[in-house]
């Protein structure tokens, strides 16, 4: 049993109460003392619940643990990504996703084709996107903590959701020399990107390309070691 895996099934099912408007993100805060932002960012993919979070959800919401736990034991450890068949592959409520071959970093050519590598994300995070793939993330010290090295993100490549990117999103983007993940907004025909040490706003100038090119995905979750 992974704790990251148990994360990702407690925040599915808060995530499929709230669509299923059992409950909303600003009662979910009143409730539990947590703040909206922070909730609003974790059923998105982009925050993590700390442990003491995740047990004032668990107390508030009366949610079973060992139906989490029942779910989330039929799924492969996301920690390792497997070799498997091209068919797609369902285990329990997982469904495993294909990985780019490389990695995702300024130091690195954006990766652009899949291997034969597949990393397991909850079946629910990933059926409600057009056209998901999964990649790695090598070090960079210019994106913010939740995007470290090591982690994995589950990105949907549909032209639709990377044609309406917002500041409220984040995205993998090709810039040429490298790939990185960030916020992003256009204006006046060129691209900004979010500059964490410098807490603002920077454009990027893509000579070569067209604007549109250089946003890969949209990030929908990411797989990472909570505990660290």
């Amino acid at each position: 049993m992974d704790f990251r895996l148990l994360h990702l099934q407690l925040v599915a099912h808060v995530r499929a109460r709230v669509r299923n408007g059992e409950i909303s993100e600003r009662s979910l805060a009143r409730l539990t003392g947590i703040s909206q932002p922070h909730i609003h960012n974790a059923l998105k993919g982009v925050r993590v619940l700390s442990a003491d979070m995740a047990d004032r959800i668990l107390g508030r919401l009366r949610i079973d643990m060992a139906e989490l736990l029942t779910a989330a034991e039929g799924c492969p450890d996301p920690g390792v990504a497997t070799r498997l068949p091209q068919d797609p592959a369902h285990r329990g409520e997982c469904r495993m996703v294909a990985l780019l071959d490389g990695w995702i970093g300024r130091e690195y050519p954006y990766p652009k084709m899949t291997g034969t590598e597949r990393y397991p994300f909850l079946a629910a995070d990933v059926e409600r996107l057009e056209l998901p793939v999964a990649a790695r993330l090598a070090p960079d010290p210019q994106r913010t903590p939740i995007f470290g090295g090591g982690a994995v993100v589950l990105l949907d490549r549909a032209v639709r959701a990377c044609r309406d990117a917002d500041e409220e999103g984040y995205f993998a983007l090709d810039l040429s020399g490298g790939g990185t993940i960030g916020m992003m907004r256009r204006a006046n025909g060129h691209l900004y990107l979010w500059a964490r040490h410098a807490e603002a706003w920077e454009c990027v100038s893509l000579p070569d390309r067209d604007l549109r090119h250089a946003v890969q995905g949209r990030v929908s979750l990411v797989a990472r070691n909570l505990w660290h």
